[in-house]
């Protein structure tokens, strides 16, 4: 067998190709089957964009484009993805055939100024350890409505780049916070930076956070087979059904919106969230059986329409 994986060149991505390269060489090297395994670096728009809102130039959907694209060429036989970075909608010919087992989900918070003690109530009192207008570094309306929610004195700035550029730019003064994804940080090995984990049924992350997802073309019955033994059927269930939620929500990239899934038993769980710029914000949750994921992101995502999600997000376009 010989598979070509089509990555991103930043750290994390070739850290998480390489996570998928060696899980199928254990995989199929414990059943004495060879495997040959090549990773190919792809540069796409994202990687270019490095200071304006990627929501101008089309969405997060630029971080997977050109790599898309040399799928259908057969240039790559698999992507690896972050799926947070994945639209809702891929085109027709491609599909998500993995999800390996989600890392942590939840969003973090590193401070310039570290206490040398968060006293009584941390981490729910953690927003009291910023001062008075304090710069906190975010490119995310998502992470932007959910922290000015909890003070409303908070001076955002947009944070691109790679994690050590975020890392090196908040160590230099330019904000006195910054919000990243957690996992992101723990795969790298960077989670002595993190201060404070938001806990993500009420610091609700982006749909399909903390997930690696393998995507391949949907002829491809080959690779569906080999990929297989990656997929965790728990983690599939969770991120699909916050995809079915938020693309019923039929909401662009520069909405702030999340979904969260998670499993108790085999009952499957979403909170999600729609807001706006103007700070008006609506949430809701929903339950019912694991095999149901897709109608139960589609009923959550209802159930935000009938309270008026819509209207609260038309406003993002005024």
């Amino acid at each position: 067998m010989k598979i070509k994986i089509g990555t991103r060149g930043s750290k994390l991505a070739l850290y998480q190709a390489n996570l998928v390269k060696k899980r199928l060489s254990e995989y199929y090297g414990g059943l004495s089957k060879d495997i040959d395994i090549e990773i190919i670096t792809i540069k796409t728009s994202g990687d270019k964009i490095l200071n304006a809102s990627l929501s101008s130039f089309g969405g997060k959907g630029l971080f997977v484009k050109e790599i898309e694209e040399a799928l259908f060429s057969g240039e790559v036989d698999i992507a690896v993805h972050s799926l947070k970075d994945v639209p809702q909608f891929i085109p027709d010919g491609l599909i998500l055939g993995a999800a390996l087992k989600r890392d942590d989900p939840r969003d973090c918070i590193i401070l310039k100024d570290k206490p040398e003690t968060f006293g009584e109530g941390y981490p729910e009192n953690f927003a009291s350890l910023l001062k008075s207008r304090a710069i906190v570094g975010t490119s995310s309306l998502r992470r932007r409505s959910l922290m000015a929610r909890l003070r409303d004195d908070l001076i955002f700035e947009p944070l691109r780049g790679n994690i050590d550029t975020r890392l090196e730019k908040l160590k230099n003064g330019f904000f006195d916070a910054i919000v990243l994804s957690s996992s992101g940080l723990i795969r790298l090995n960077l989670e002595h930076y993190i201060d404070i984990y938001l806990d993500p049924v009420k610091f609700i992350p982006q749909c399909g956070q903390g997930v690696i997802a393998i995507e391949h073309k949907t002829g491809r019955s080959d690779v569906k087979e080999i990929i297989a033994p990656l997929n965790d059927g728990d983690t599939y269930a969770a991120v699909f059904a916050e995809r079915a939620c938020i693309r019923e929500l039929n909401c662009g990239c520069a909405s702030p919106v999340g979904a969260y899934a998670y499993l108790k038993g085999n009952i499957l769980r979403i909170k999600g969230f729609v807001s706006n710029i103007q700070g008006e914000y609506l949430e809701d949750e929903f339950e019912g059986a694991k095999d149901d994921y897709e109608s139960i992101g589609k009923s959550l995502a209802l159930r935000l329409i009938d309270k008026g999600a819509f209207e609260i997000l038309s406003k993002n376009n005024l």
